[in-house]
């Protein structure tokens, strides 16, 4: 499962990710109501397309007072799918600055037994450690306690393995230069309302996102990034998924 937010910001302020001053944790997007632009539906070659959109409104206004329009896209093929996300900025006088994420919510049948690649050599802010900067020195990231990490300029590309029925999962991401991996652990899943006391040991989040520095975005301009998951079928490891325009 994959959740958005949008967090503005005024340009002058200083990014930030998780509690916003101006509004709810991680921001508006992911509680508001989108708009559905295109319902579901089968395209020539297979594909189930599906498109959402939120503009600016009363309620937005109230928080963070700018016009935007974001369209979201969502394209499901077999064992693969794919994220379009694009932020317009309709003004015709004013800059705004957001940061943006994607909550991607991966079931698991272990998280212990996990492994994640193509973080080595990344700085990390550690929110756990008050959000102390480290270089992770691991070739390959596993969990074994309670996990919140900002990774900066990470590749493009990272496999998750143990996922989807102990298979591997490979996610592609543009114009997204951070990764965010989260997981509760015991303590503060107890701590949450809406996540349950024993689900830490089967979820993992492996999030694509541009958080540890703000997108600026100036007036009539726009801001795309995507991000494909794809179950990785063993003997076609190496396949890349060519992306979709």
């Amino acid at each position: 499962m994959s959740r958005n937010w949008i967090k503005g910001k005024h340009r002058k302020k200083k990014a930030q990710f998780g509690p916003w001053s101006f509004g709810p944790q991680h921001g508006f997007a992911r509680i508001t109501r989108w708009n559905l632009e295109r319902s579901p539906e089968r395209l020539h070659n297979g594909d189930i397309e599906a498109i959402f959109s939120l503009t600016d409104n009363e309620f937005t206004r109230s928080m963070w007072n700018y016009q935007f329009r974001i369209t979201y896209r969502l394209i499901l093929r077999e064992k693969e799918l794919h994220f379009h996300i694009g932020v317009y900025n309709p003004s015709k006088d004013l800059s705004f600055t957001f940061n943006m994420l994607l909550h991607t919510y991966l079931k698991v049948p272990d998280v212990r037994r996990c492994q994640i690649t193509g973080l080595h050599g990344c700085t990390f802010i550690d929110k756990t450690r008050d959000g102390a900067i480290y270089q992770e020195g691991r070739e390959i990231v596993t969990i074994g306690e309670w996990t919140d990490r900002v990774y900066q300029h990470t590749p493009q590309e990272h496999v998750i393995t143990n996922v989807v029925s102990g298979r591997k999962m490979r996610l592609q991401k543009y114009n997204f230069p951070d990764t965010v991996i989260w997981n509760p652990w015991i303590d503060q899943a107890r701590e949450m309302s809406d996540f349950g006391d024993d689900e830490f040991p089967n979820m993992l989040c492996v999030e694509s996102g541009h958080v540890s520095s703000p997108i600026i975005l100036l007036p009539g301009t726009a801001f795309e990034a995507s991000q494909i998951l794809q179950i990785i079928i063993e003997g076609n490891v190496n396949r890349k998924t060519k992306r979709n325009r």
